[in-house]
């Protein structure tokens, strides 16, 4: 059944507030936020399947994204909600990850993410975590980043483009690849990967680093939702 939700955002910018204080002492370069992506989970059984988050634009759910450069010389590139539909670029979003483990309120992930600007050009990486069980409702994956890379594949431009406005540029005054820390909501539903879904509204943010940094990730998710119930 499909979700007709979207991803609470004052959750997820509450659990993204909370990286950013955690990351103060190393220097965020660019950071990753989207929302209302597709989110699936196919069953392999024993515990373990795979997780799917793809920007779509349905009736139900219209996927955006927003990527930003944090140092000199800044710069936002926006790409609008439906943005995926549009014939003339080739802007995307996607993430895969596994879901192992699984108990009754955790399991492991890892897995990748990419995401493509106006003119082919993509910002990829690893991730790396823990999916919490946040309460009916609510799945979270909270984790780190790791081989972080622009690529210049498409104008060769060097600019990562946005379908909506803005752009910048790719040279980071670090060498790539970068690091960095990764929140993920999927929101709809009553279990925990206890069987296969579809199409849950499932959003994010990223924060990258020119190296590895220390994150006090885990828990935060489960923290913001018990913020955000008291505050109801």
């Amino acid at each position: 059944m499909t979700n007709r939700f979207r991803v609470p955002a004052a959750v997820l910018a509450a659990i993204a507030g909370g990286i950013v204080a955690s990351s103060a002492n190393a220097e965020i370069i660019a950071t990753v936020s989207y929302h209302d992506l597709a989110g699936s989970f196919t069953s392999s059984g024993g515990g373990n399947g795979a997780f799917t988050a793809m920007a779509v634009n349905t009736a139900n759910l219209a996927s955006a994204y927003e990527a930003s450069r944090l140092v000199a010389a800044q710069g936002n590139a926006s790409f609008e909600a439906g943005f995926v539909s549009n014939p003339f670029n080739p802007a995307d979003f996607a993430v895969n990850l596994s879901v192992v483990n699984i108990n009754a309120t955790t399991a492991s992930g890892t897995g990748t993410f990419v995401a493509t600007d106006a003119d082919g050009d993509t910002m990829s990486g690893d991730m790396s975590g823990i999916w919490i069980y946040g309460g009916p409702g609510f799945i979270f994956f909270n984790g780190n980043l790791s081989n972080v890379v622009f690529s210049d594949n498409g104008a060769a431009d060097g600019t990562f483009d946005g379908t909506e406005s803005g752009d910048f540029g790719m040279a980071f005054p670090s060498p790539q690849p970068f690091y960095g820390s990764v929140v993920q909501l999927a929101f709809g539903g009553n279990n925990f990967f206890q069987s296969s879904f579809q199409d849950r509204a499932t959003g994010g943010s990223m924060q990258v680093l020119p190296t590895p940094g220390s994150f006090a990730l885990l828990g935060m998710a489960g923290l913001a939702v018990a913020s955000r119930r008291r505050a109801r």
